[in-house]
């Protein structure tokens, strides 16, 4: 049994207490949301080398992997938005990773289970059905937060969980391995904030400029 599994282990009377047996996509949406995540493949992750903007290839910062983790999110605006934009809605995120250095390790060799964090705040969101948002990790994060199998985990085991915010207030969740992990999995994990970036902190800021909406840059950049 993998490492995650073993410390995330759910039994099937936890799952029908919890309410979730008979919910196609969990979890906390709250009444009156004005966003909600997709039913279906409402997060994606997939691997994808930086445009070249410098005339320059190869792997960055002297790593040997140049693929950075891309993490897509679906969601759209609900009924409850009745006008024609939202004025904003701030996206969290957690990613699941494995620190093989941590000193604190219960089982030496194991490492440390750890949750990659970062946000995004989207502004001026038009009233749609199928709306994105995006975070990328560099390669060198990759490398560090995983094992010896690679940092190909990120994307064939590891999880990854969404939260949405309107004015502060949590209007709905979802994880992207939802059907085997309880909502609040990430909560057991070592936190590693900063790690995961916006489109604009990345070499992807001129990667499909009209799939996202506008992105609220924080205070001290503006």
């Amino acid at each position: 049994m993998s490492f995650r599994a073993t410390v995330l282990k759910r039994s099937h009377l936890l799952i029908i207490l919890l309410g979730l047996a008979t919910v196609p996509r969990a979890f906390g949406q709250a009444a009156n949301s004005p966003v909600a995540f997709a039913n279906q493949e409402a997060i994606t992750t997939s691997f994808v080398q930086a445009p070249n903007l410098a005339g320059t290839s190869g792997a960055p910062g002297g790593t040997s992997n140049n693929q950075w983790l891309k993490v897509e999110f679906h969601y759209g605006t609900t009924a409850a938005l009745t006008a024609p934009y939202l004025d904003s809605v701030e996206f969290k995120v957690w990613i699941e990773g494995l620190d093989m250095l941590a000193k604190n390790a219960p089982v030496a060799g194991k490492g440390v289970a750890v949750a990659l964090t970062g946000s995004v705040t989207y502004v001026n969101v038009p009233a749609n059905k199928d709306l994105y948002g995006v975070f990328y990790v560099h390669p060198s994060t990759l490398g560090r937060y995983s094992d010896d199998r690679g940092y190909e985990d990120f994307d064939r085991k590891f999880d990854v969980h969404v939260e949405a915010y309107v004015g502060g207030a949590m209007m709905d969740a979802i994880n992207k391995n939802k059907e085997t992990d309880a909502l609040g999995w990430f909560k057991q994990f070592t936190v590693v904030p900063n790690l995961v970036y916006r489109q604009d902190q990345t070499p992807f800021i001129i990667a499909d400029p009209d799939r996202y909406p506008a992105i609220k840059l924080p205070a001290a950049a503006q």
